[in-house]
């Protein structure tokens, strides 16, 4: 890559899917679709793995790394801010933790009844 060339926004090749809401996917598909959502992103929930994805589509901008490193750098950002796409549909995530949680309170119960 030439160093100091700012080149326009570049397709990723795989794009990255981030969760957006209770079940609903955003697929991200080029480094200014990454750029805008890191700058759109509230403040107050910023922290150094924003900024380093940050820098990184930056870089990527201007040349000095590789588009791919810079996914990745978004990657991390995501998978810190929870909001990386898993494919497991929330609702039925959480439905299945609060069955799991009565289930145990309830034998929890039981056993306190029979001592």
């Amino acid at each position: 890559m030439q160093e100091g060339l700012i080149r326009s926004d570049i397709e990723l090749r795989t794009p990255v899917a981030i969760a957006v809401g209770a079940g609903f996917k955003r697929e991200i598909a080029s480094l200014t679709g990454m750029q805008n959502f890191l700058k759109e992103w509230p403040t107050a929930s910023r922290s150094e793995s924003h900024a380093t994805a940050l820098r990184a589509c930056e870089a990527a901008r201007a040349g000095e790394i590789d588009l791919e490193k810079a996914r990745q750098a978004f990657l991390v950002f995501a998978r810190k801010a929870r909001i990386e796409w898993t494919g497991a549909d929330p609702v039925a995530v959480l439905r299945a933790a609060k069955i799991r949680r009565n289930r145990a309170r309830a034998s929890r119960a039981q056993r306190g009844a029979q001592h």
